[in-house]
């Protein structure tokens, strides 16, 4: 049985009040880049993307990285090199997935790291932390929260 966590215009809240946090914590930067952990939080970081160039002039730079491939974010350090970095995922777990992918953007010395999650779970085995999270949200290690994007983006748990 699947219970709905958030709904569409949740997300759609959610995603314009992260953008706006964006824009407050990078203010006078002329550029940011914005990293979407695949596959989800790429789709994360797409919707931003919209929402940023709605509510600000700030050029972004987007990218895709597979929290287990995160070798090709090499051929971009130009992009992360001084520069305020956004880390984009969907839903943190236990915060591998998103460690992993900012410790392979740290090599690359970007002036800040910002991360971002639509529902933190709170299970961590490493310490990251979401900066700027739509929901918190308890749950047993028994159920899973998903992102659904079709037909409407909504996250689910089950």
């Amino acid at each position: 049985m699947k219970t709905v966590v958030l709904n569409p215009a949740n997300i759609e809240r959610i995603l314009r009040r992260i953008s706006y946090q964006i824009v407050e914590s990078t203010e006078g930067d002329q550029e940011i880049t914005l990293i979407g952990m695949m596959p989800r939080g790429a789709w994360v970081a797409d919707q931003l993307v919209s929402h940023l160039s709605e509510i600000s002039k700030v050029r972004v730079k987007r990218l895709d990285v597979d929290a287990d491939d995160v070798e090709t974010l090499s051929a971009e350090s130009s992009a992360v090199k001084d520069k305020e970095v956004v880390l984009v995922d969907d839903i943190i777990n236990s915060g591998v997935s998103m460690m992993r992918v900012a410790g392979a953007i740290m090599q690359f010395e970007p002036r800040c790291l910002i991360t971002v999650s639509l529902v933190d779970r709170k299970h961590r085995k490493f310490p990251i932390k979401s900066d700027f999270t739509g929901l918190s949200l308890a749950t047993t290690m028994q159920e899973h929260l998903r992102l659904e994007i079709k037909p409407k983006p909504t996250i689910y748990l089950q």
